[in-house]
């Protein structure tokens, strides 16, 4: 067998699968939080628990969308927009198709 001189091999390096996080989310009043002045229609205080840690997040709605204070692509900003679509489809009226009558012409 022949023994050919070069680098060693690498081991891959094998990363844990991170825990996934709970989220416990808490609605706030924009109005006594912020002012009257305010242009936010939705705040919300998330607690985010991953492993033994514990990560407080504002997530707030206004004209220009959904913003945590951590920024845009904060993942509590994505489980809020899921938990009001979620409150949204439940409350919500089903809507049934409606048949097109004919006019009676006479």
């Amino acid at each position: 067998m022949k023994v050919v001189k070069g680098r060693p091999r690498v081991k891959k390096k094998v990363s844990p699968v991170p825990n996934p996080s709970s989220y416990v989310l808490e609605p706030l009043d924009p109005w006594l939080m912020c002012g009257p002045d305010t242009t936010v229609t939705e705040l919300w205080k998330v607690r985010e628990r991953r492993d033994k840690e514990i990560h407080i997040h504002l997530v707030y709605f206004d004209r220009y969308g959904w913003y945590c204070e951590h920024g845009r692509g904060c993942a509590a900003v994505a489980e809020v927009r899921r938990v009001v679509r979620e409150i949204g489809t439940a409350s919500a009226p089903s809507r049934k198709p409606v048949k097109a009558r004919r006019k009676k012409r006479g």
